[in-house]
């Protein structure tokens, strides 16, 4: 079975994502197919120690679900059979220790433009 992941991690204050298509930046357009596992994941290096929660806002209906936590560093969820549409995410986290605190300050005010996941 297909998947597609979307790797997130911190950098310059602010959420940067990556996904197995090679989109890059602090915010990116995903393309999955129907029946498709989504994954997201610690990218290497991340600032991140644990993903504690995926936000989605949008069409819900083209997910089987929502994301379920596999491990501290991956969650998952499958998209619908039939559905299409878009939805926007946010990333729940928890920064590592030792990160400067300026930097977490500032997440909210430069992560203004979430990332899509589109289905087909």
């Amino acid at each position: 079975m297909s998947h597609l992941t979307i790797y997130v991690k911190r950098s310059k204050g602010q959420l940067q994502y990556r996904d197995s298509e090679g989109n890059t930046g602090d915010t990116i357009t995903s393309h999955a197919k129907h029946d498709e596992k989504i994954i997201w994941k610690l990218d290497k290096c991340s600032g991140i120690s644990e993903i504690t929660g995926i936000q989605l806002k949008g069409d819900l209906d083209i997910l089987n679900g929502t994301p379920r936590k596999v491990d501290f560093n991956q969650w998952e969820v499958y998209t619908s059979g039939k559905a299409e549409g878009e939805l926007t995410y946010a990333i729940e986290f928890e920064k590592c220790k030792g990160m400067k605190d300026e930097e977490l300050a500032s997440q909210g005010l430069r992560d203004s433009i979430p990332p899509i996941l589109r289905i087909p």
